[in-house]
């Protein structure tokens, strides 16, 4: 699995059904958020933020959202709860260094400051699904 990109992954989530979407996802920002060392080597950095991306993605607040392209519309979350929004969120600070717990990680981007701009974006997303802005 180290090796499948993010458009890959979300053409492997595609071949799930809904619950086995779901499962997959809650399960890798489960281990990032508990076992942040996952991203050394079980879990790449960009497979962890493409689960994060296919949650936020079933949410609300993404719709319209520039990130949200056909595929990733296609392999969103349905009825994500505030819950897993929480977790979601938990992961995506141990990725960017917000949490106490995170680790060291170099994240090669070809455009730093559209990064950063969609992961707050994804970030504000979660949290309007935490507090159940929709």
């Amino acid at each position: 699995m180290n090796d499948v990109g993010a458009p890959d992954l979300l053409d492997g989530l595609l071949d799930l059904s809904p619950r086995e979407r779901y499962q997959a996802v809650s399960t890798v920002v489960l281990r990032v958020w508990e076992t942040p060392t996952v991203l050394l080597g079980d879990i790449p950095p960009t497979q962890a933020i493409t689960a994060i991306a296919v949650i936020a993605a079933g949410l609300p607040g993404a719709y319209g959202r520039p990130w949200v392209d056909r595929r990733l519309a296609e392999a969103a979350l349905p009825h994500v709860s505030p819950e897993l929004a929480g977790r979601a969120l938990c992961a995506l600070d141990v990725i960017v260094g917000r949490d106490r717990e995170s680790v060291p990680l170099e994240l090669h981007v070809s455009d730093g400051d559209a990064a950063r701009a969609l992961l707050d974006d994804l970030r504000d997303v979660l949290m309007d699904g935490i507090r159940g802005g929709w």
